[in-house]
């Protein structure tokens, strides 16, 4: 994947929308219940993933294949995070958001990672 700036960039945005579209059906509905996951869907999956797109982009963090297990990690996450919150929220099963945290927090984690291994910003500017 040569652009996983643009990978990352794209789940973000889809992510996004979905995350609004749940906002707004919840207003709608006048029914709040699921606000964690609404919360969750824009701040992992549109924030976090728009973020680790830019960083990409702008070569703060080093592209190649720890960058493409990343963006994989990070999809799965993303996904598995805020769907795990509305199965504890509903049914009251943790199982499917413990794993969502733990993929998150992995994503974070190689992105660090990626972040550390980039070309130090200072001296590839000069």
């Amino acid at each position: 994947m040569q652009r996983i700036d643009r990978a990352f960039f794209i789940v973000a945005v889809v992510l996004g929308l979905a995350g609004m579209v749940l906002g707004i059906q919840m207003g709608m509905a006048h029914d709040f219940q699921l606000v964690p996951v609404h919360t969750h869907i824009n701040l992992v999956g549109w924030v976090s993933m728009a973020l680790f797109g830019l960083g990409y982009r702008v070569g703060l963090a080093k592209n190649g294949r720890l960058a493409v297990v990343h963006f994989w990690v990070a999809l799965a996450g993303a996904i598995l995070l805020p769907v795990g919150i509305y199965y504890a929220v509903t049914r009251e099963q943790q199982a499917v958001v413990i794993v969502g945290s733990l993929l998150t927090l992995g994503s974070l984690l190689l992105f660090l990672v990626n972040v550390l291994r980039a070309p130090s910003a200072a001296t590839s500017n000069r």
